[in-house]
């Protein structure tokens, strides 16, 4: 056979493998609810010839995110924003994207309220200490699923029966929050499916919380701290959170270690009571709370206490 007819036939072959493989028309769905503090902004991806192909090249700027291309990417719209979708070859579109009423659950108005919230959040984190309440799932038992807990129960209306469902043996600590506030805190957390009563770590610190900055001064009992586990855009999320200060004074924080190991050699891990200035020399570099540190992300508070962050500090992915 001729180099021609080959030639001619490799060409097209190739022609034919680039108009059905290559993306090159490209669109962007928003997925918005309004229920939901949560937008998913996706890329739709065809070939020449019609197929669905995965973007090359899709990138997405103009507000924090999470996920990619091929999950989409996931951010939260407090405030009006316009956000941009770029994809090979040369696609761009940028989106205004308006805030959704009543994103996040309304904060506790008043101060005794936040203040009672407080008292039993860190009353039920250091119970624990004495051994794990059976309301706490053992599949939860991990520093995200601790928090989960405490928040869920500090809400509560801690009657008789609350006790001996939650095994809580000591004295009421403080009043009750207000059984008026917080009613869609009590449903769930946010998360990119709604509130749930489960939720990851990334989406407690992204949308149950607030940024408070990395001056651990500012912390109060209740609040946290989050660290990204090797690195700034690691995951999970690793959290602990400030108690009672001891006894001297000194700042003190409880977190649950997780699971440590696998196969037969897996652990359930365990609670741990640690002085911040401890912490501050901690042997693993990456769980120091030191501004210097890329793994930590700073200190956070429950949006319920907190309202809206401050607009000085930017919080990291």
């Amino acid at each position: 056979m001729k180099a021609g007819p080959i030639l001619a036939a490799a060409s097209a072959a190739v022609l034919a493998a680039f108009a059905a493989l290559v993306p090159v028309r490209h669109g962007v769905v928003v997925e918005a609810n309004p229920a939901n503090p949560v937008r998913h902004v996706r890329v739709e991806s065809r070939s020449l010839l019609g197929l669905r192909r995965p973007g090359w090249g899709v990138a997405f700027s103009g507000a924090p995110a999470w996920g990619g291309a091929a999950a989409g990417f996931y951010f939260t719209a407090e405030h009006p924003v316009v956000v941009a979708v770029t994809a090979w070859p040369g696609f761009r579109q940028s989106l205004s994207i308006a805030p959704t009423a009543a994103a996040f659950p309304a904060a506790l108005g008043e101060e005794g309220d936040r203040e009672a919230f407080r008292t039993w959040f860190v009353a039920l984190l250091e119970q624990q200490l004495e051994g794990p309440s059976p309301a706490w799932e053992p599949a939860q038992r991990d520093c995200s699923g601790l928090l989960r807990f405490a928040f869920r129960e500090a809400l509560a209306s801690h009657t008789a029966a609350w006790r001996e469902r939650v095994a809580f043996t000591i004295g009421a600590p403080g009043q009750d929050p207000s059984p008026a506030f917080a009613q869609e805190w009590r449903a769930g957390f946010p998360t990119p499916e709604g509130r749930q009563p489960f939720a990851r770590g990334l989406y407690l610190r992204r949308l149950a919380c607030t940024p408070v900055g990395r001056d651990l001064q500012l912390a109060r009992p209740g609040d946290l701290i989050f660290f990204a586990r090797g690195g700034a855009h690691a995951q999970p999320d690793h959290a602990m959170a400030f108690v009672r200060p001891d006894v001297d004074g000194a700042p003190m924080l409880l977190y649950h270690t997780g699971p440590e190991g696998s196969g037969s050699l897996r652990q359930a891990g365990e609670l741990r009571r640690v002085r911040l200035d401890d912490l501050l020399h901690h042997p693993d570099p990456d769980f120091r709370p030191l501004p210097e540190n890329p793994a930590f992300l700073g200190l956070y508070r429950w949006r319920l206490l907190a309202g809206e962050a401050p607009d000085a500090f930017t919080p990291r992915s």
